[in-house]
């Protein structure tokens, strides 16, 4: 077992979702319930997309809107096991994700929708390299939302100038920049700048992908991208990955670019009711205190107590 400490690393995602969600209800499942009805689909959050839970709101909305039979499943209880392996507890990391393939299977779906790359890629890994077996098919859900364009409407136009953030260091990532390129090129009066990035990026901009491309590289690659932006004279950068997402936001003090999310516009072209994307703005005001009185009474109400509270806002947005 290595020293890795798990708890402080899981452990706060919730509590943020919690408190920061707009939703009366959670918009995910944990898989845990004994008697599953059967969907026609998973999607596969993953974890720390429920660090930015309006990410999660926002494209379970969609595929609500599209008219998808499903069901969200996320959070720590259905870890792929991709930290385990990552820190060398191979083990646990194989039991790991057995239970969420099983968890899956449960559901008698016809496809797995994946939504985190790690994720995603840690299936491709796990089902190649161990004896792990899944027979659901499995996709990424931009490839899946393109394969339904047909069931998106768009009344509203977005007349905005974006550049596009994906990644390209393997043919899958390729595959999900190219898909979510095509959603964007779908949405009326969008102009989309792509600016894929070449592998060196690494596989997405998630603080394990950050260490091994170095920490330094990839500062200098986020300046680039930011810096080509402003010459471009674009209003924002729209991230792929949720990873990216977050780890982008810091830029729009620095730069002056507003960063999104592409299910933002998507969702904006849809009509859909626009979601606070709460994770920023406490990320940019870096006040953990202040945070805590906005959301005590609705973290409570959660049944989520104060010191856990305090303790994931000071994790999340308290000074590094």
């Amino acid at each position: 077992m290595s020293n890795f400490d798990y708890s402080a690393y899981f452990g706060p995602i919730l509590p943020l979702a919690d408190a920061t969600r707009s939703d009366g209800e959670r918009c995910w499942e944990t898989g845990a319930e004994k008697d599953k009805v059967r969907h026609d689909y998973v999607l596969y959050l993953g974890c720390n997309v429920l660090r930015t839970v309006a990410l999660a709101e926002t494209i379970t909305a969609i595929l609500s809107a599209m008219e998808f039979d499903f069901v969200a499943l996320g959070g720590p209880s259905t870890c792929c096991g991709i930290i385990h392996h990552a820190n060398g507890d191979i083990e646990t990391s194989e039991k790991l994700t057995a239970r969420s393939l099983s968890k899956f299977q449960d559901y008698d779906p016809k496809a797995v929708l994946t939504y985190c790359p790690s994720c995603h890629a840690h299936m491709d890994f796990a089902l190649s390299e161990t004896g792990l077996a899944f027979d659901v098919p499995y996709l990424h859900v931009t490839e899946f939302i393109v394969d339904n364009l047909n069931r998106l409407s768009f009344p509203n136009r977005v007349e905005r100038r974006v550049m596009f953030h994906g990644h390209g260091d393997n043919d899958q990532a390729r595959r999900d920049s190219a898909f979510a390129r095509a959603i964007l090129g779908a949405i009326p009066g969008l102009e989309v700048i792509d600016a894929t990035g070449a592998p060196d990026w690494g596989h997405d901009c998630g603080n394990l992908q950050i260490s091994i491309v170095g920490p330094e590289k990839h500062a200098g690659l986020v300046t680039d991208l930011f810096e080509n932006a402003q010459l471009e004279n674009v209003d924002a950068v729209t991230a792929l990955y949720h990873s990216c997402y977050r780890n982008l936001c810091p830029q729009e003090k620095i730069h002056g670019v507003e960063v999104v999310h592409y299910t933002s516009l998507v969702a904006e072209a849809m009509g859909l009711p626009p979601r606070v994307e709460t994770y920023k703005r406490l990320h940019q005001a870096a006040d953990p205190e202040a945070a805590f009185e906005e959301f005590a009474t609705v973290a409570k109400g959660r049944g989520l107590g104060e010191q856990r509270l305090r303790q994931t806002l000071n994790t999340h947005f308290g000074p590094k």
